[in-house]
This record gives structure tokens, sequence and C-alpha cells, in this order.
């Protein structure tokens, strides 16, 4: 059976193929005519393959949430997307902020 969890992540943390995941990042380009996009998080870009199901209409610079799955690509990954929702600046920042806290109790950092 397959993995269904989502690993709440960072685009730099992302090290395995077939894994699901859910990362916050800006969009920096899109494709319109194969809706292919990238999106950076920390001076990396990542590279998403749309979901032809969902319909959204994506911006450049808008911080974005995506939920998908890694493909191993040439030297990175990619990712195939399960879902894109655009978040404002706020949420984004809080979730980057949540992913800190959510490390350091993980590696036990936390008190």
């Amino acid at each position: 059976m397959e993995n269904q969890v989502i690993k709440d992540t960072e685009i730099k943390e992302i090290k395995e193929d077939n894994l699901r995941v859910r990362f916050p990042g800006k969009i920096t380009s899109v494709d319109d005519k194969t809706g292919v996009f990238d999106v950076e998080d920390g001076g990396l870009t990542l590279t998403c393959l749309p979901n032809y199901q969902e319909n959204v209409k994506l911006e450049i610079s808008k911080p974005v949430i995506i939920t998908g799955r890694t493909i191993a690509a040439d030297s990175s990954f990619e990712v195939r997307v399960d879902k894109v929702e655009e978040i404002n600046i706020n949420d984004y920042n809080n979730y980057k902020k949540y992913l800190i806290i959510r490390n350091n109790l993980l590696d036990g950092n936390g008190s």
C-alpha cells in the first residue's frame, strides 16, 4: 500500500524520491502552455509539474503552499503537484516559523 503521510518541509530539505511533501515557496515562473512552474524558497528553485484537474491561476512572486510527490530529475527533484494553495505573506512567514519550531521539537532541541 502506498504511503500517504505528507512530510511538511522546505525545498532545501527534500532529499528522497517518491516522497509526499508539503512546502512553502514563491512562484518564479509559469509556462502557460504546459502549466509547469518553478517555486523558490531560500535561494533554491524547484520545478513543479501540475495536476491538470486543478485549475489555479498562478502569479509570479505569489507565495504558495505546494503539496505533491517528489520525483528524481537530473541532479535534483521535481514535484508532481496534487495541490497549489495561494497564501498571503503573513501565512507564508508563519508557515516558515512553524517548520523551524517543528524541526527543533522533533530534533529534541525544543524546550
